[in-house]
């Protein structure tokens, strides 16, 4: 398995342990949406929050899997990527596929941490008085997860180009 792979399965076990725990510390009536100033808006009950957060955990996931496994069964000509013509070579071939499957694995893994973060931020301003939520920290979130992206993007590319012909 490689790293992106390994990174997908802890990222979800983590979020998963991380739903039970907040359950725990929950209280039975939720905010469950903000205003732009941080406000709760909108309550729900806690079963209601959660399943929400359950649902929108599946669906990333059920998205990732078949564009994880996408890049394994797709024919090259269908692959957009710097110098494919070599890196898609019958004896390179498995391994940069992998790699690029495995890219896909990491940037979903990093793309459910933000969204457990989201959930994790909601449930601690429904802890505080008043209720306010942190619009700052998810703010900053965001901002850092974007830029892991982009930097994983740019690695990716980088990895692609052509040895030197030495």
């Amino acid at each position: 398995m490689r790293f992106g792979r390994i990174f997908y399965v802890i990222v979800i076990f983590v979020c998963l342990l991380e739903m039970a725990r907040l359950w725990n510390i929950a209280p039975e009536q939720m905010a469950a949406h903000f205003n732009i100033q941080g406000d709760p808006d909108r309550f729900l009950p806690k079963a209601q929050f959660f399943w929400f957060e359950i649902q929108t955990f599946l669906v990333v996931i059920l998205v990732s899997l078949p564009l994880q496994l996408l890049f394994l069964v797709l024919p090259p000509s269908l692959i957009n990527m710097p110098n494919r013509e070599y890196w898609l070579a019958s004896g390179r071939r498995a391994e940069t596929l992998g790699r690029l499957s495995s890219f896909g694995a990491m940037l979903f893994g990093v793309i459910l941490l933000v969204i457990q973060a989201a959930f994790e931020i909601s449930v601690y301003a429904n802890l505080q008085t008043p209720i306010v939520f942190n619009a700052p920290l998810m703010t900053l979130i965001m901002v850092a997860s974007i830029t892991l992206i982009v930097l994983m993007l740019v690695e990716l590319a980088l990895s692609f180009r052509l040895p030197d012909a030495r």
